[in-house]
């Protein structure tokens, strides 16, 4: 194959030992489809692919693609690419390999600056003592757009952002809040030059909409055209609300920004015994989450839901010691959200995505 490459996030998932999914694999019929579906129109139905230890990635993209599959998000990290200020030599070269890859086999992207990572800041270490909004850092956060944008030539771009889950690192610091806004508005302004008709936004939680940060999220996209989300529908301890939840968390999303379309770049609903959850909950809130996006087809835009796969061990280790955390309802959070068992076993949740795709078209 021309790469075995998914997400930089999932660099682990060939580990050959198998996480607990923490819940069988159900046999019970998905949920049934009634005639509330509306045809896919223009909407985009994209699915974070990550792979199992004995899946080909490339069959793996087919299969996703023949079911509706019309793109996925792709991390990119400035602190990763930068190897000394203002030199780009990363090896390999995934942003190069991305862009080949993905425009052959037709798919969108929808690219991510983590310069705020859920937890953390990711700058190059020689910006490290200085402010985000800090002029020289600004200036170098530019550069690095052009050269994302020299990267990415061919491939189609469904959407870009600037910091992923913000709200989750600001909190309600207003003071912190100030300095990414300062900065925000310069580079964001600087990549709509640099990647034009594409949508530029930053990520933040559908929990911090809702919640302390509201006011700073609503701020801060007050100039963009577009809003970009992640949305698991948890409560604060990692126990998941009932599936048909999606329905007043959607309206509730349209009400905080009005007139303006949204992006959920990441939505997903964990299986794990320990978050409340089951298989055919989560196959539930497949359903549920459709039947949502046609009642609001004129406000959400693109929806794409994390992740094909259970992860296996390897990266629960890693995404443990990356955002501190080893909480059990944590880990069953992040090693069931797939609509695949870590073996690459279908569970209910497949199923009725690829039926709810069908119904509407995208197969």
């Amino acid at each position: 194959p021309l790469i075995i490459f998914y997400l930089l996030a999932f660099a682990f998932a060939c580990e050959e030992t198998p996480a607990p999914t923490n819940t069988p694999h159900s046999t019970r019929t998905p949920a049934p489809i009634g005639d509330e579906a509306l045809p896919d129109g223009d909407r985009l139905l994209n699915l974070a692919v990550n792979i199992g230890p004995k899946d080909d990635f490339d069959a793996i993209i087919l299969k996703c693609k023949e079911v509706g599959m019309q793109g996925l998000s792709l991390s990119v990290f400035w602190d990763d690419i930068e190897t000394a200020p203002g030199v780009y030599e990363p090896d390999p070269n995934w942003l190069e390999i991305a862009n080949m890859y993905y425009a052959a086999v037709d798919l969108n992207l929808s690219v991510v600056i983590p310069v705020i990572d859920t937890n953390r800041v990711r700058v190059p270490e020689w910006y490290a003592d200085k402010s985000l909004d800090d002029p020289e850092v600004v200036a170098a956060f530019n550069q690095f757009l052009e050269y994302v944008a020299d990267m990415l030539p061919d491939v189609n771009l469904a959407s870009f952002s600037i910091g992923n889950e913000i709200d989750l690192y600001l909190g309600n610091d207003q003071a912190e809040w100030e300095e990414f806004i300062a900065f925000y508005g310069e580079t964001s302004e600087y990549a709509r030059g640099l990647f034009r008709d594409v949508p530029v936004g930053t990520k933040a939680t559908f929990s911090g909409l809702t919640g302390e940060a509201r006011l700073f999220i609503k701020e801060i996209n007050r100039s963009n055209e577009t809003i970009h989300l992640t949305y698991y529908p948890l409560n604060a301890d990692f126990t998941i609300r009932p599936p048909e939840t999606v329905h007043a968390d959607f309206q509730a999303m349209i009400d905080a920004f009005p007139g303006k379309q949204i992006y959920l770049l990441e939505a997903g609903y964990p299986s794990g015994i320990a978050n409340d959850s089951s298989e055919q909950q989560q196959a539930e809130f497949i359903h549920e989450m459709f039947l949502a996006w046609d009642s609001k087809v004129e406000w959400i835009r693109l929806v794409e839901y994390v992740w094909l796969t259970d992860i296996d061990q390897g990266p629960l280790d890693h995404y443990a010691v990356y955002y501190g955390s080893d909480d059990e309802g944590f880990i069953s959070y992040l090693a069931t959200l797939g609509l695949r068992s870590g073996d690459g076993v279908d569970k209910p949740a497949w199923e009725q995505y690829v039926l709810e795709a069908e119904l509407r078209g995208w197969r």
